[in-house]
């Protein structure tokens, strides 16, 4: 069984605790922050992670960065409903998936997807991450964040220049809470595009999410007094996938919040609250999303629970 030692870092948004600094001292530590290490046979490595501060709530979820010195591994990337801004600070990662497939480098922004994603590093990882609501990376990047969806492309496809810049000041700084704090400041300073995004996407977004996926889609344009048809543009013009797939999406993503947290599992009662027909659903959707089944999650989950991890080769 893997061995697990989590050490709570408390800090305070904006103050600096007992962290070490980071070299560019006018920044602030994002917090509070919580650290994980994890042991397999494939290696230890440690999973960092800090909430943005109150002006980027629900457009930030997390900060992350994981680093270890591992033998040569494979991922599933699981959907979790957000996107990802991620700078490699370590050893190269190959993605076998689709149009996405390729070596990434250096960073990337991986838009929404709607089933998982294959990755494999031989050397060890060192990644980190701003892991964002679909509408907040759209409201910060631009249109350019939901035509990324199911796929993975070059940071600087969407940021130009300032992809470069930002990865060599995380490259200069030695702690993660500093690196957390470059990320933050580097959301703060940037210009917003000149992109509004209409009230009833956001909401209809929210309602889907709250729902965890469990609602009538169909019926959500006469709630927020829209037509189907303009909801059904505008959500996926905005989001990057239709209203219908984000919902599945979130019922796969509640489904696998409880899994996480389950020591018992009661399949038929998670199936009922999920709003699948039955449990033999659940699993063909969990198969189709998750490319496994929910058992072999159970026994295969990596250290963030995340993704499914093994050996490569």
């Amino acid at each position: 069984m893997p061995e697990y030692a989590r050490t709570p870092v408390h800090v305070e948004c904006l103050l600096w605790a007992n962290l070490t600094p980071p070299r560019e001292t006018s920044l602030p530590v994002p917090g509070p922050i919580d650290e994980l290490t994890h042991t397999t046979t494939l290696g230890t490595w440690r999973l960092t992670r800090a909430q943005p501060c109150a002006q980027l709530v629900g457009i930030v979820h997390e900060y992350w960065e994981v680093q270890g010195r591992l033998s040569p591994f494979r991922e599933a990337l699981l959907p979790n409903g957000y996107v990802e801004v991620m700078i490699n600070l370590g050893p190269a990662h190959r993605v076998f998936e689709g149009s996405s497939s390729g070596v990434l480098e250096r960073s990337w922004f991986s838009g929404l997807h709607e089933k998982s994603i294959f990755i494999e590093s031989l050397d060890g990882t060192h990644l980190v991450s701003i892991r964002m609501h679909p509408l907040g990376a759209t409201q910060l990047f631009g249109l350019a964040a939901a035509d990324a969806a199911n796929s993975v492309v070059e940071l600087d496809t969407l940021v130009g220049s300032r992809a470069h810049d930002l990865r060599e000041r995380l490259l200069a700084e030695e702690s993660p809470g500093g690196r957390f704090a470059i990320l933050e400041k580097w959301l703060l300073d940037r210009s917003t595009p000149d992109i509004s995004i209409p009230p009833f996407v956001r909401e209809a977004a929210s309602r889907i999410e709250r729902a965890h996926g469990s609602l009538r889609v169909a019926e959500l344009h006469k709630e927020l007094d829209a037509s189907r048809k303009h909801l059904a543009v505008s959500f996926t013009r905005f989001v990057g996938v239709s209203a219908k797939a984000f919902a599945r999406l979130h019922r796969f993503v509640w489904t696998l919040e409880q899994l996480r947290n389950s020591t018992d599992v009661d399949w038929s009662r998670i199936a009922a609250e999920a709003g699948y027909s039955d449990q033999s659903h659940l699993v063909r959707d969990f198969r189709r999303v998750g490319a496994t089944s929910p058992t072999d999650y159970l026994r295969r989950f990596a250290p963030d629970r995340d993704a499914l991890i093994e050996t490569a080769g």
